[in-house]
């Protein structure tokens, strides 16, 4: 063995001996205190969490209580006292109380359901489904029920982890009623984890809001069922510790309620934890031997140094260094060795010297095409305006994050975003601002990503995200909510303020999507879904979305052939005096029944023929055949009446409207003053100056004009002294009303009186039965259309309806 290894051997065995002993004393110490820390960390966790829950509960039994005192549904449950057999559906308050409950449902979320029952037990109604009456499930009275009780595992739970809230309504301290909140555990879901390692234990040692059954753990039932016999001692703490156990147990009382909540923690962590000490410690050994090395090549350096010396020249020489040289000076066989090493060096390194001149030649060249490359990549795959990736950017990389992540369980989510109304931007300030607001937003959408998102811009106002190992639904909620919110500030450009909105569509990888094509789809329809609720929110993809889209292009592929295939047809409501009940005009009204399928509710195909640029044509084709009808019924003899017809907000736009009245003239030969064109209030606001002067020429043209569901829009009576209307309608809400509410019974007569006035013929639209029709006789209303009369018949039909009035 050589004098370096001895000396180097005996150096490190003399520091391994004590680092070895001490590691081992401060593993036992370690250990220990390691153990003591995470039983404290467990106790104050469990208090902690029962803080939590209790006030999560507290939190549900005020808003029972809160809802209970009421005073519209005192006043509700009031007259079932007073007039027992009283149908309260029929109740002035029913509608406030229906509200109160609802809006209370909502404010806490699908977990938590609440239900209003009567002094009897029966169900009166809920913010959830109909759960049966009281006493279909439950012995105690409802009359028993004098302060706010929590049922738990009650025969009337839904779920088997509900609990049940039950609050009883006070009239003069007579219970009159009961409120009940249906908990269900999910409601709790931040205080009772799904993983099975949190549990609340009743006073008769029941287990609630437990997704495990524990006492299958023979440890953790031994240790409850002494926690049971001594739970009044302490208000928390730890509760089993035995070192054959899987775990350790914690607990903290709820004294309010003579509940404990029990939190659990898997021994295993401690024991990977504790078992990483002597790997710490083996790290630790390794340093202090590498130091020893260290101090031994120290000390051996004089005994060794010539032979490291030319040791240190070879491997720099073998390193690629020719310059190097060996200046061992000494008379021995190492200063030959040392001059016959620097005289084959300077052979190599005259012929090196060549090798590397053009070694550098190649290297510049090959640096200048990686520039030019990276230059070229850059160009392909970033979007000018913003240095965002673009569309070939963004399905490369997501595609490799993808492809990398085959076979295994790793979610994803794409977010399809765009900028709402961005055209509008760009037509009022100019494209510079618009270029600007997105380059704004690119930043704003940086700061919403994380490392190992994909962020692009793949259209004029279109962003992409790919979402790189979602780990869970919270994650993409919270970016969502983050992307939306960028907006609730105005942007500065330039010295102006600009305001927009953004429309997010998620869609999950895998479940919406196996391929980015499809998860790219999916979005997509998401955020239209977005954008036709409202704008500025979010939505995630689901397969009602699809169906609605797919839904939607089959009634426009029904709408492209409607009229060839005489899919499309009219039937005529007639319009009565109120007085003499004699027929005097009818409304015309659009129906669809397609082969494929089948009726279709004007209410379903009228926004999708506006929003696709059909409903000229198919309003052009109801003004034709509304006149071509009501000409023929002058030509079979009958006395001339008024045909009405609807017009949508697209007819009214530009001139073509004008142009088709003149042609249903010419072509039907029926005179325009036989015609009334109906528009609604809020169609009329849309654009009051234009569709004012557009009213104009369709007076000077003949026809008739007429004001529907007035009430309902802006109910302005400013605006009926500058619009040259014939006819008023009252909405059907208020004639619904007429006779049971006097509020509405007033407005009606207002309305009417004020038309007359004004020299406007009033129609009340929806009269379905003999004391509505009495009160608008009283009222003196013109005209009546509703069911009470006739509902919407075919032309045989209507014509029947001629001869008879």
């Amino acid at each position: 063995m050589s004098i370096k290894t001895s000396l180097r051997a005996s150096i490190l065995l003399l520091a391994s001996i004590p680092v070895i002993i001490m590691a081992v004393l401060s593993y036992i110490v370690a250990s220990n205190k390691y153990v003591e820390l995470s039983k404290e960390s467990m106790k104050y966790t469990a208090n902690t969490y029962r803080e939590g829950f209790e006030a999560t509960l507290d939190t549900l039994i005020s808003s029972n209580e809160l809802l209970a005192t009421n005073m519209y549904l005192q006043s509700f449950l009031a007259e079932k006292v007073n007039t027992p057999n009283i149908d309260l559906t029929t109740s002035n308050y029913f509608k406030n109380v229906e509200d109160q409950i609802k809006q209370a449902g909502n404010k806490l979320g699908d977990n938590v359901s609440f239900t209003l029952y009567d002094v009897d037990g029966y169900y009166i109604l809920g913010s959830d489904t109909n759960t049966g009456d009281w006493n279909e499930y439950m012995t105690d009275a409802v009359s028993s029920i004098h302060k706010t009780t929590i049922y738990t595992n009650a025969s009337i739970s839904e779920h088997e982890h509900d609990i049940e809230v039950i609050t009883p309504v006070l009239l003069k301290d007579t219970v009159i009623g009961i409120v009940r909140a249906s908990v269900h555990s999910s409601y709790f879901k931040s205080f009772i984890q799904e993983n099975g390692d949190c549990f609340i234990i009743d006073a008769e040692g029941n287990y609630l809001f437990g997704y495990d059954d524990i006492t299958k753990d023979k440890f953790a039932a031994k240790a409850i069922s002494d926690l049971q016999k001594n739970k009044e001692k302490n208000a928390y703490g730890t509760i089993f510790e035995n070192s054959g156990a899987d775990y350790i147990y914690s607990y903290s009382a709820l004294q309010d309620y003579d509940w404990l909540y029990i939190m659990r923690q898997d021994r295993s962590t401690y024991h990977a934890i504790i078992s990483s000490l002597p790997l710490l410690m083996c790290v630790g050994l390794i340093i202090i031997l590498v130091i020893a090395v260290q101090v031994s090549g120290y000390l051996t350096k004089k005994f060794t140094s010539p032979i490291m010396k030319l040791k240190a020249c070879m491997m720099d020489a073998t390193d690629g260094n020719y310059d190097v040289s060996c200046d061992i000076e000494s008379d021995n066989e190492f200063g030959d060795l040392s001059n016959c090493f620097n005289q084959m060096m300077e052979i190599i390194c005259d012929t090196n010297e060549r090798q590397i001149l053009t070694q550098k030649k190649l290297e510049a060249n090959e640096a200048q095409l990686i520039e030019h490359n990276k230059h070229v990549e850059e160009l392909a795959y970033t979007d000018g305006l913003t240095k965002l990736y673009n569309r070939m950017a963004f399905m490369r990389f997501a595609q490799e994050i993808l492809d990398s992540n085959k076979g295994s369980f790793n979610k994803h989510a794409v977010i399809f975003i765009d900028l709402d109304d961005f055209k509008n931007v760009n037509d009022t300030l100019g494209h510079d601002f618009g270029d600007e607001l997105l380059i704004q937003m690119a930043n704003q959408l940086r700061a919403c990503t994380k490392k190992g998102d994909v962020l692009a811009r793949t259209g004029g106002d279109e962003f992409l995200i790919f979402k790189n190992h979602v780990a869970d639904m919270q994650e993409i909620h919270e970016t969502a909510e983050a992307l939306v919110d960028i907006t609730t500030h105005p942007f500065h450009i330039k010295g102006e303020i600009v305001h927009v909105s953004l429309s997010v569509g998620i869609s999950i990888f895998p479940q919406d999507g196996l391929s980015l094509t499809e998860l790219i789809k999916t979005s997509d329809i998401a955020m239209y879904c977005a954008k036709t609720s409202g704008k500025n929110s979010y939505r995630f993809f689901t397969s009602q979305m699809a169906d609605d889209i797919d839904h939607k292009n089959d009634i426009i592929a029904v709408l492209q052939k409607a009229i060839k295939e005489n899919e499309l047809y009219l039937v005529y409501q007639p319009q009565a005096d109120v007085r003499t009940g004699k027929i005097i005009g009818y409304e015309a009204l659009m129906r669809l029944k397609s082969t494929e399928l089948g009726y279709i509710s004007p209410a379903e195909f009228i926004p999708v023929a506006e929003e696709n640029g059909l409903i000229n044509e198919l309003g052009d084709w109801a003004l034709f055949e509304a006149c071509a009808f009501n000409m023929r019924l002058m030509n079979e003899g009958f006395d001339p009446i008024i045909v009405s017809v609807n017009v949508s907000t697209a007819q009214l736009s530009g001139s073509h409207l004008i142009t088709t009245l003149k042609r249903v003239e010419e072509e039907t030969g029926m005179p325009l003053r036989y015609l009334e064109i109906e528009i609604t209030e809020s169609i009329l606001m849309n654009d009051l100056e234009h569709n004012l002067a557009l009213i104009n020429q369709i007076k000077a043209l003949g026809a008739k004009i007429s004001l529907d569901d007035f009430g309902t829009g802006y109910s302005s009576f400013n605006y009926l002294t500058q619009i040259p209307i014939n006819t008023l309608k009252i909405d059907k809400s208020f004639i619904d009303g007429i006779c049971s509410n006097e509020k509405d019974r007033y407005i009606a007569d207002t309305i009417i009186s004020l038309a007359h006035k004004m020299d406007i013929r009033v129609i009340a639209e929806g009269v379905e039965d003999g004391e509505q029709l009495r009160i608008l006789q009283q009222q003196m209303c013109d005209v009546l259309q509703g069911y009470y009369f006739s509902k919407p018949v075919e032309e045989n039909n209507f014509i029947s309806l001629l001869r008879k009035y």
